[in-house]
């Protein structure tokens, strides 16, 4: 199991199992299997949690842009189709458009689409550079990404309407890499390698101020995500989750044994993937009261 992605109710899990996409109920706890066997990349809400997009190259050799209602009611949506892969579709807070990246022109870049698949495919980024991984702010206007564009990996972030030019965020020696928004906007946690380990970084959104080790306890982690109400992170560390506050101060919390740690919507739960009985298993657990 991996891609691990909530619902933005906070009802299901969707993520990738065995070579298929499958959504888990909460109430009751069911499991569906959502589509036929292929190569999937990670699945991504629509805000109203009814439906989820992802990218797939079951149909075909090269992946396209797909979406299916959650409760498999649906066939699935093509959105996009072109001659390159479109991978890593991420749905806008407002739902009216999905972005994905794509080599479609000279090199990688950011693209958006209606969600329902009509007009053509925007091009967000045209540099020559790597650009990938993007996530949309929590008020939509925005993408961060990370690009190449300066040598090496940095984070960047790009107004949706074209009416600015990207503005680099970091700046390191160090590749920073895997950007993900605070739920309010105001920070960017991201992946870096700049203290020789990879580790977990915060910085201001706006690219002001100094970046954040969130990791101090631990020289590696990797597999971030914020709390709902942003005050915390979790990581991995030695296929360990762990919680930290989101500022770096405090106690680092062991949850338990386990990768890809994902927070719930009302910040109560927290699911991951663990190893149990000689297979690995989503599992969801209650978090404790300090951590809410």
């Amino acid at each position: 199991q991996h891609s691990l992605a909530w619902s933005p109710d906070g009802s299901m899990l969707a993520y990738a199992f065995d070579n298929f996409l499958v959504v888990q109920d909460l109430e009751p706890d069911e499991l569906r299997q959502l589509t036929g066997t292929g190569s999937y990349d990670e699945p991504t809400w629509s805000p109203d949690s009814v439906m989820f997009a992802y990218s797939s190259s079951s149909y075909g050799i090269r992946a396209d842009i797909w979406w299916k209602n959650a409760d498999g009611s649906t066939v699935p949506k093509r959105v996009t189709s072109d001659g390159a892969a479109d991978y890593r579709p991420r749905w806008s807070p407002d739902g009216a458009k999905i972005s994905f990246q794509s080599h479609r022109e000279k090199s990688m870049d950011i693209w958006i689409k209606n969600a329902d698949g009509s007009g053509e495919a925007v091009a967000i980024t045209t540099d020559l550079a790597v650009d990938r991984n993007a996530e949309w702010s929590p008020d939509g206007v925005k993408l961060a990404f990370e690009s190449k564009r300066a040598e090496n990996f940095d984070i960047w972030v790009v107004e949706v309407d074209g009416s600015s030019p990207p503005i680099q965020i970091t700046s390191d020696v160090a590749a920073d890499t895997q950007p993900k928004w605070s739920p309010d906007g105001t920070m960017i946690a991201f992946k870096s390698s700049r203290s020789g380990y990879t580790g977990i970084w915060v910085k201001d959104a706006d690219g002001t101020g100094n970046a954040i080790k969130i990791n101090t306890d631990h020289p590696e982690a990797t597999m971030h995500d914020w709390s709902s109400d942003g005050n915390w992170i979790a990581y991995v560390s030695d296929e360990t989750v762990f919680v930290k506050s989101s500022d770096g101060t405090g106690e680092t919390i062991e949850i338990a044994k386990g990768l890809e740690p994902r927070w719930s919507p009302d910040g109560i739960n927290l699911a991951y993937v663990a190893w149990v009985d000689d297979q690995h298993e989503v599992t969801i657990i209650e978090l404790p009261e300090e951590l809410r």
